[in-house]
């Protein structure tokens, strides 16, 4: 039996890609959650691992145990010079977050390869997902742009994307038919949330907002996203 190396963050994308893995694919799985101390959320997303687990165990016994421990990551990691000017060369395109840099060398540093990295679909133009799915995913060496692609491939090459053909939408309706939901609801996306509820107004909670999913943030703070949305003038409905 195979065991998938999955990025886990107690989020909706990744935690819908830890049940298909145990439940559809009855396969093991090795998350990995990368302890950041400086994230007003870590506390929450701690938790959420911790009631996700417990809620698998209580419904899927045989599941959970395919899922390895939880491994804790904190290291001070110092980027190799290719690493870096991939980061430079993506950022000339699109805004790549300085997470994957840091994600590529601690898999370059530990030797790993196809480590899971949930990103759901985006088709917007400006969208990371979106450049990745045309100039690396769903290219190969072959690629008249050789050289984009080897570029790109220097982060990405760590790395597959499991979902990145399933909306958040898309990922609702096969927890639905699955009947996840009880599994699901209890995932954490917000990144300032205030007495342990999501803020409405940081970037992941505009982003459910944008991408219909606005039902998981308390309808005070979920009307402040909306207004934010308004007057900022960014509004576009994602895919």
């Amino acid at each position: 039996m195979s065991t998938h190396n999955l990025l886990w963050t107690s989020g909706w994308d990744s935690t819908f890609r830890l049940l298909q893995i145990i439940l559809i694919e009855k396969e093991n799985v090795q998350p990995i959650y990368i302890i950041d101390k400086t994230r007003r959320s870590l506390k929450v997303e701690l938790e959420g691992i911790k009631k996700i687990q417990e809620k698998i165990k209580e419904l899927h016994p045989e599941a959970f145990e395919r899922i390895l421990p939880v491994w804790y990551v904190e290291e001070d990691l110092t980027l190799n010079k290719e690493i870096v000017e991939s980061s430079n060369y993506i950022n000339s395109f699109v805004k790549l977050g300085s997470q994957y840099s840091w994600l590529a060398q601690f898999c370059h540093n530990h030797n790993l390869n196809n480590v899971e990295i949930s990103n759901d679909k985006n088709l917007r133009d400006d969208s990371l997902t979106n450049f990745l799915m045309t100039n690396y995913i769903k290219a190969d060496t072959n690629t008249k742009d050789q050289d984009k692609y080897n570029k790109v491939g220097t982060i990405f090459k760590y790395f597959s994307f499991p979902v990145s053909t399933l909306s958040k939408r898309d990922m609702l309706v096969i927890a639905k038919k699955n009947k996840w939901e009880n599994i699901m609801y209890l995932t954490w996306f917000c990144h300032k949330p205030r007495k342990n509820k999501a803020c409405g107004k940081c970037t992941p909670c505009i982003n459910v907002i944008k991408k219909r999913m606005g039902f998981r943030i308390p309808p005070i703070n979920r009307m402040k996203g909306y207004i934010k949305i308004f007057f900022s003038r960014e509004f576009k409905p994602a895919s």
